[in-house]
């Protein structure tokens, strides 16, 4: 048995492919800890063309400590021109964030912060909260950032000026303010069909500028992996196929020894022995239905017809009754036997003639193992199997139903008050299949299939998203208030669609969504913020923000219910099912930061925050308020809660500083989470008595964070490193639960641990420029069952494995410029072993580990090359993957599979990718 690269419970590097990235580490903290203060260099003259990134206009630490008291990065889209990074491209280069491509590039992509879950994290599209009630969480692939100044990554302590709590953090996606008139353009091809075009146009206008931004993104992906399940699955599908084929040469050797006596079909010794060497000269023989010719038809009319006269009328009869020559003809045996006994011999000639023909086609039909009632379905289990096979033996498969089309529209008008801005989406993609399921089909044939042909009772399942968005905000100042207030209208209208369905009487499609589905969502969002300058050494933020979503869910089988006598409709399963929601959240929060010392190196920030969120579920359809005791027509439920953060900064010296944040945490759930999807996902019941809460109760938590932040010169180069150590404890976290023969629910069923280290520095020459960051996660999370609490006690907690939650994660980023017109870049990425199931086997060791079923570590090199000529041209060719690792990703758990062998992650990765971009500003 092979064993596994990683025992379990180590934290030590599973290979040599984690070698590099850890030198690089030690080697950076080296050279960063030994920072010393020198003379700046002078800065060699660039003409005005020089490529972004040569120079930097602050240092990072700097700019991001007037954000946030606590940890923040921040990523400028720019900076990656021409390279066709997407935002979870972006975010991957952070430290602390783990992004999760669910469906596989460009498809259902989340985003977790400091082992959190993808709905912890709140994601923000200049201070507004893009989170809707129809999405467990936002699916951050569906995010432009071509029209984006700045993206800022919040970890632990989150400013009062963001709405909600969040016990991952928060992302804030700020787009570009325009400034001048500017017009520029970008058009882009990738390997697997991907392409991207781009263009925004700035212009002054009235007191502010107007920015004009259209994008556009699509793929093909239907790129090569190899499908792991195929090759281990070979061996299997011959043992059928040999099977099959035994009964099948059995089956044809009996009937060549038996055709005589069981036919009257004659055949010589040197004939059954030749037929018997070569079965398909013997299955020609029995098929084949030319007149005149020899073969086993004339040989069975032949022997029936000379029979015949032997025969009694009794048989004669059973055999030609049925033709479409004598059906019909006589009601019943007696009248044919008086009919044949005074038939003269032409009559009876026509009877034996037809007889025989009757006997013959008869023969046939029972000699061909494709007709023959007893061998037809082998026979189609033969003819399968060895289709199976060719489609085994090709084990490089293409992505199918991978393709997708983003397009994305936004204006916006800018000046020193008024901001107003408004955007349009549309997502058109397919669904690809997972390689985990194979309809009914055993473990054994995981995957096996997937991408050869259509396996599933749905295939090409599309998705199409219009999302439209209205923003108007206004900013003053008044003495020493600054404040603003802002208003915001989301629509998103979400359409799901089988476009090939199988089996349509099947119990499958019973359940509703399952062939169309139709989610529609309002969103209205009101704010009031600002700041007010108490003293020269003590700042006052404050924000109160309040929004109000409805959400409408139509589907298959949701309109499907019975009606009554007088034609109205009555209580019913279907009916049950909610279609209506309605969640009201309120943020009020304050934040007070002040100097403790005369030095004002010192600095102590506290907020405290109140979040409060009431949901509606209705049905509207369900006409009797008692329809079941746990599920009434309508559902009201609120919830609230106060809670409090604080930091404290000290800055020692000018090259260092120190910074601790700690607080508490009130995640108020988004509407999926409390609805489901209405039809497979619903909310968990109410007790045997109706008693208990409607819906599932909001997660809470804690976090604590210390970091030390050191900038300078080393090594002749601008230094800087942030070194944080951070930790989170989570409880009444969500589980997705089987609750009832056919559908599942949200339970407050986890509770977790996580704590870590993360590490992000960078150095600075004239020409060279070195970025890493990495980041440690240790998750521990326990689960229990209350799925069943109204039948009896729930159950105990028990460790299980956290899921797709690396401990090692880090990226290192290498930039030359021979000459200001020209830049070579490099990049490493790592991503440790995590695990895909939560499953934690009680026999300890390496069963304990692989029951969790870890995906390979996975190590990704990019590359590429940009030149700018002029100051008006940019041209950018690259590869990512270079070495192609992405596809290779794999599974080896014979424990959760009961074969030896290895299987691919639920949705492979797209690997090495070629692409060439070319940008115009005019």
């Amino acid at each position: 048995m092979k064993k596994s690269k990683k025992a379990a419970g180590s934290n030590n590097f599973p290979s040599g492919q984690r070698l590099s990235l850890a030198l690089a580490v030690a080697i950076s903290l080296g050279v960063c800890l030994q920072t010393v203060q020198a003379e700046e260099s002078a800065n060699a003259d660039n003409p005005d063309f020089t490529l972004e990134g040569v120079t930097v206009e602050a240092k990072r630490p700097d700019w991001e400590s007037k954000l946030s008291p606590g940890s923040v990065t921040v990523i400028r889209p720019d900076d990656y021109k021409g390279e066709q990074k997407t935002l979870p491209d972006l975010l991957k280069n952070v430290p602390g964030v783990h992004v999760r491509e669910v469906g596989g590039k460009g498809q259902y992509t989340t985003v977790s912060i400091r082992g959190s879950t993808a709905a912890q994290v709140g994601i923000f599209i200049d201070g507004v909260l893009t989170n809707l009630g129809g999405d467990a969480a936002v699916d951050i692939s569906t995010i432009p950032v071509k029209n984006v100044e700045r993206i800022e990554v919040y970890r632990g302590y989150i400013p009062s000026r963001f709405g909600g709590t969040y016990m991952g953090g928060v992302i804030n996606i700020v787009t570009k303010r325009p400034t001048k008139a500017n017009v520029s353009a970008e058009a882009g091809r990738a390997a697997y069909g991907g392409a991207t075009y781009s263009m925004q146009i700035d212009t002054p206008l009235g007191s502010g500028s107007l920015m004009v931004g259209l994008n556009r993104e699509q793929s093909d992906g239907d790129f090569p992996y190899k499908n792991y399940a195929a090759e281990r699955n070979l061996q299997y599908a011959a043992k059928m196929r040999d099977g099959y084929q035994a009964e099948f040469d059995n089956f044809n050797g009996d009937m060549i020894d038996n055709a005589g006596q069981r036919y009257n079909v004659s055949l010589t010794a040197t004939e059954k022995a030749t037929f018997k060497a070569n079965t398909d000269q013997w299955l020609n023989f029995v098929r084949d239905d030319t007149a005149g010719q020899d073969n086993f038809y004339s040989r069975a009319y032949a022997g029936s017809y000379a029979a015949a006269p032997g025969q009694n009328a009794t048989i004669l009869w059973a055999s030609i009754k049925d033709t479409e020559k004598w059906a019909g003809r006589f009601s019943q045996a007696s009248d044919f036997k008086n009919f044949f006994a005074s038939a003269d011999a032409a009559a009876k000639a026509e009877v034996y003639r037809d007889y025989a023909q009757a006997e013959a086609e008869y023969a046939v039909s029972k000699a061909d193992p494709q007709t023959n009632s007893d061998m037809a379905g082998k026979s189609k289990e033969l003819t399968e199997w060895k289709k199976k096979i060719q489609m085994l033996e090709e084990d490089e498969r293409h992505r199918r139903y991978n393709d997708f089309k983003n397009t994305d529209a936004l204006i916006k008008w800018q000046d020193d008050n008024w901001m107003i801005k408004a955007s349009w989406k549309k997502i058109d993609r397919h669904l690809p299949d997972s390689l985990w399921v194979e309809g009914a089909g055993t473990a054994v044939e995981l995957g096996s299939y997937v991408d050869a042909k259509d396996i599933y009772y749905a295939e090409s399942r599309r998705q199409v998203l219009d999302a439209k968005e209205f923003l108007v905000q206004r900013r003053d100042t008044a003495g020493k208030l600054e404040w603003g207030w802002m208003l915001d209208y989301l629509h998103q209208d979400k359409k799901y669609n089988t476009e090939k369905a199988y089996d349509l009487d099947s119990i499958n499609w019973k359940t509703p969504l399952r062939l169309w589905s139709n989610y529609k969502s309002n969103k209205y969002n009101a704010q009031l913020d600002g700041s007010y300058k108490l003293t020269d050494h003590q700042l006052l933020e404050f924000q109160s923000n309040f929004s109000s979503e409805k959400m409408k869910v139509r589907g298959s089988g949701m309109d499907d219910y019975s009606k009554g006598d007088t034609g109205q409709p009555v209580d019913s399963l279907m009916a049950r099912f909610r279609n209506y929601y309605r969640q009201e959240l309120l943020n009020v929060q304050i934040q007070d930061t002040f100097t403790m010392d005369q030095e004002e190196t010192l600095w102590l920030t506290a907020s405290g925050r109140y979040n409060q969120s009431r949901i509606v579920g209705r049905s509207t359809r369900l006409q009797k308020e008692d329809a079941h005791q746990w599920f009434g027509k309508e559902d009201d439920q609120t919830n609230g809660k106060a809670t409090w953060q604080l930091a404290l900064k000290k800055q020692f010296t000018d090259n260092f500083t120190m910074r601790m944040t700690g607080g508490t945490y009130y995640r108020l759930l988004n509407l999926y989470e409390i609805a489901g999807d209405g039809a497979g996902i619903l909310p968990p019941p109410r007790g045997a008595a109706a008693t208990g809460t409607a819906f599932p109760l909001p997660e809470e938590g804690k976090q604590f964070d210390i970091s030390a932040l050191l900038s300078g010169k080393a090594l002749n180069a601008d230094a800087n490193l942030t070194l944080t150590y951070f930790w989170r404890d989570s409880d009444n976290m969500l589980q997705l639960a089987r609750r009832g023969l056919d559908y599942w629910s949200y339970f407050n069923d986890n509770r977790g641990k996580a704590h870590g280290v993360e590490i992000q520095t960078g150095l600075n020459w004239q020409k060279v420029s070195f970025d890493l960051q990495a980041t440690y996660t240790k998750v521990q999370l326990q689960r229990r069952n209350s799925t069943f609490a109204d039948y009896g006690e729930i159950g105990p907690w028990r460790n299980v494995w956290p899921t797709y939650a690396p401990e090692w994660e880090g990226s290192a980023r290498l930039t030359y410029h021979p000459t200001a017109q020209l830049a070579i870049f490099g990049q490493v990425k790592y991503v440790d072993q995590y695990f895909t199931d939560y499953s934690k086997s009680k026999l300890g060791g390496e069963a304990s580990y692989l029951s969790g079923k870890p995906v390979d570590s996975l190590t990704t090199v990019d590359a590429g090359i940009k030149w700018k000529p002029n100051t008006t041209v940019q041209v950018t060719i690259g590869c990512n993957d270079i070495f192609n690792k992405g596809p290779q990703m794999k599974i080896y758990s014979p424990s959760a599979f009961a074969v030896d062998g290895y299987i691919n992650p639920e949705f492979p990765i797209q690997g090495r990718t070629y692409y060439a971009t070319v940008r115009y500003e005019f």
